[in-house]
């Protein structure tokens, strides 16, 4: 069972807004435009869904096929508060991409909790997720972004400084 197979399983009203096909996003040029590749699990979600939010609270961005390049601007630009807290050694040690071992956007939630893939290595499938709280609490989780959210979601993951439970008991899904 893949990652995302688990994480329709606890959000079946994510499986409802699959489309019929893969999406056609240009890997090559989202790389391109981000200066690195991105995990496996995160390009198969993207195939798969467009952005979409989970109980108006879990927000996640995916790139638009044929705006590749502004969906990896748009990603980078996220990093902005990153570097803010870096700069005021408020950022738990982390530093933002493309430092080595930077952390790179991937999810948020509405009160400001932020997912990042700490990058490093050759191999984007073994990039850690980083969650930072708004609580200030800064962790990390090594089976990938979508394990992590299925995980959040279903409860099989303790969701240190997030709400918990994750999303309470609205599980909307919305598409963008």
């Amino acid at each position: 069972m893949s990652g995302i197979d688990d994480l329709e399983r606890v959000l079946p009203t994510l499986r409802a807004q699959r489309p019929d096909r893969s999406r056609g996003i240009d890997w090559a040029e989202y790389a391109r435009a981000l200066g690195t590749d991105v995990p496996g699990d995160y390009k198969e979600l993207s195939e798969a869904y467009p952005t979409f939010t989970v109980g108006g609270f879990l927000i996640v961005g995916t790139p638009r096929p044929g705006n590749e390049a502004a969906s990896a601007r748009a990603k980078l630009d996220a990093l902005d508060v990153l570097e803010d807290l870096a700069e005021d050694d408020m950022a738990g040690g982390y530093v933002p991409y493309p430092r080595p071992g930077g952390l790179l956007h991937c999810a948020e939630t509405s009160s400001g909790d932020l997912f990042y893939w700490r990058t490093g290595g050759a191999d984007p499938d073994t990039w850690p997720v980083v969650v930072s709280t708004r609580n200030d609490d800064w962790w990390e989780y090594d089976k990938g972004l979508v394990s992590l959210l299925a995980g959040l979601i279903s409860g099989g993951v303790t969701p240190l400084g997030l709400p918990d439970p994750f999303l309470g008991d609205d599980r909307t899904v919305r598409v963008a």
